[in-house]
């Protein structure tokens, strides 16, 4: 089955609709989940399809982030149905225990789920993936819906419940988290954009009432004075730039983040503002996060970060955007990533 009405859409042919459908409506206990550090495609994609469901089902439905909703986000609806796996493990552990479906979304893997992992493998619950990301972990579930080519898992969640239910069970509530969600991934439209599909469903969403311009400056004006100067004090003294690399580097400490009081989740669009150096190619931020070292890696044109991630670390995600976690010290992983590009 071709989804979209004016271009040809490739994707979409291969997914199960009616086995998709016969799970999300035959559920009694439904649990919806979403990646650790969740950006605004995954918190969208959460709460867009609670809100979806919950017009088109009948069942319980509990949506979880294991850490939360970030605050930059919590004006999105519904937000205060979720569950956080830092705050409320135990009652997690439990939801999952009696779920009958769990939908993973904006996960290539039930590893991207921090703590939460381990019940979710254990569940004997029929298992759904929506994910835009490389190399999805398709025995890990009983039906995958996964493009790595879409902009964004909200836009896959859009033209899967749109095929599925039409578009009645839409409203405004549920077309403005999968628009902020297609406006996250996408950087406002300017890259992930290169197929038609994104701009059709953002015009659907259009139709249901919703703000663009509202949305744009909840996801952006969002800084307060304590992390636009952290921001500044990170790209005057935290940044290396490698021309013959076409590499920039940013590594932060967790001292430098504790003395600037700043929390991993305002480092959201740090990586965005090293890409905008005219000679980079790549950009990759890395942080230290508790006992491991996150890494944020960004391409233009010439490096392959989704294979970086994967190939030095415990990663992957896209050609242009991708994400790795390394169990090494800080100081360690930054000369992992030197030796790959054989700088000093």
């Amino acid at each position: 089955m071709q989804i979209g009405r004016k271009y040809d859409i490739e994707f979409g042919s291969e997914w199960p609709l009616e086995s998709i459908r016969d799970m999300l409506c035959g559920a009694h206990r439904t649990v919806l989940v979403a990646h650790t550090n969740a950006d605004g495609d995954a918190v969208g994609s959460l709460v867009g399809m609670y809100t979806l469901l919950r017009s088109a089902t009948s069942g319980v439905l509990t949506p979880i982030l294991p850490d939360g909703v970030p605050s930059d986000l919590v004006w999105l609806p519904d937000t205060q149905h979720v569950l956080s796996g830092k705050e409320h493990i135990e009652q997690c552990r439990e939801t999952i225990a009696q779920a009958d479906l769990i939908v993973g979304l904006d996960i290539s893997s039930f590893g991207r789920t921090g703590e939460l992992e381990p019940y979710l493998r254990q569940s004997h619950a029929r298992k759904i993936l929506v994910d835009h990301h490389e190399q999805p972990e398709q025995d890990a579930f009983d039906a995958v819906v996964s493009e790595p080519t879409a902009s964004s898992t909200c836009e896959l969640v859009y033209w899967l419940m749109e095929s599925i239910f039409g578009k009645a069970i839409f409203d405004r509530d549920a077309a403005t988290c999968l628009f902020a969600g297609l406006c996250t991934d996408t950087g406002t439209f300017s890259y992930s954009n290169d197929r038609p599909s994104v701009y059709l469903a953002a015009a659907d969403l259009l139709a249901y009432g919703i703000d663009p311009m509202h949305i744009n400056r909840q996801i952006k004006n969002v800084f307060t004075t304590s992390r636009m100067h952290f921001f500044g004090y990170a790209i005057a003294h935290r940044l290396a730039v490698y021309p013959q690399r076409q590499l920039a580097l940013m590594v932060l400490s967790a001292k430098d983040m504790s003395d600037n009081n700043v929390e991993s989740s305002e480092l959201t669009g740090l990586i965005n503002e090293v890409m905008r150096l005219r000679d980079i190619d790549c950009g990759i931020l890395i942080r230290e996060e508790g006992n491991k070292v996150r890494l944020s890696m960004r391409s233009k044109e010439l490096y392959d970060v989704n294979q970086l991630a994967s190939t030095l670390f415990d990663g992957g995600g896209h050609k242009r955007a991708a994400g790795a976690t390394s169990y090494e010290s800080l100081e360690k992983t930054v000369d992992i990533v030197k030796q790959h590009f054989g700088i000093e």
